[in-house]
């Protein structure tokens, strides 16, 4: 059987991926890898449509990117990923992209749950109802399904979930919680973006359509921290805490 690290996928970049300041903006490295690992998941017959026919969905905890190069508008990207471990409810996955020359420009991992969506609860059974390949335990980044921000943060702006949010499982999809946290940023921290060295993102509670919460955001001279605060449910939805190198 084919090794899932041996498929290749390219993508390219686009002008809407960068800022003003030719910086790639923080979610486009979510929707990078959200257009490899939905191929992916298609080459293998675990995508949306094999998984919902057990009721099924895959549903995103984690993300941990560590950046290595910048990367430019129309640039081809060759990415690949792969399963790397299972245990408990967490599936995680290794992702890793490079230019045409062969330079590593970002890797990751990523901890991903199945969620019921009958019941919107995780599925806790030891394997899953589908055939899956065997995990290759090659890591990447230092990566764990969870944190907790060590700061206090600032409420800094109150939004409600819209329609346009919301994606195929009936929630916010991931990548709008880059979006939200990038709205808050100024134009320093906008330009700022050219150092970036490492992102990490912990999903604790869905955003559903209509949900009213707030961005708290706190900085320091090397970390943004950011938290999402559901006000409709009294949790906390994400929190995202970036660092940056000179």
């Amino acid at each position: 059987m084919r090794q899932e690290k041996d498929c290749i996928y390219e993508i390219l970049t686009t002008a809407s991926y960068l800022n003003q300041h030719k910086q790639l903006k923080p979610y486009a490295y979510q929707v990078l890898f959200e257009q490899m690992a939905e191929r992916h998941l298609s080459d293998l017959g675990l995508n949306v449509d094999t998984t919902m026919q057990y009721g099924l969905a895959w549903a995103l905890i984690s993300m941990s990117l560590e950046v290595t190069n910048p990367i430019e508008d129309n640039m081809k990207l060759l990415g690949s990923t792969w399963f790397s471990q299972h245990k408990g409810p967490y599936f995680r996955r290794e992702l890793l992209f490079r230019d045409e020359a062969g330079r590593l420009m970002f890797q990751g991992s990523t901890h991903s749950v199945l969620l019921d969506m009958e019941k919107r609860t995780v599925f806790r059974k030891k394997e899953p109802p589908f055939p899956m390949h065997e995990p290759t335990e090659q890591f990447l980044v230092n990566a764990s399904p969870g944190f907790k921000l060590e700061t206090e943060l600032f409420p800094v702006e109150d939004r409600s979930v819209m329609p346009s949010h919301i994606d195929c499982l009936g929630h916010v999809n991931n990548c709008r919680y880059g979006e939200f946290i990038y709205d808050t940023f100024s134009e320093e921290e906008q330009e700022k973006l050219k150092h970036l060295k490492r992102m990490d993102i912990h999903f604790l509670s869905e955003l559903r359509k209509g949900d009213r919460f707030t961005i708290k955001k706190s900085a320091e001279e090397q970390r943004l921290y950011f938290q999402g605060f559901n006000q409709s449910k009294d949790d906390v939805s994400f929190n995202i805490q970036m660092q940056f190198g000179d």
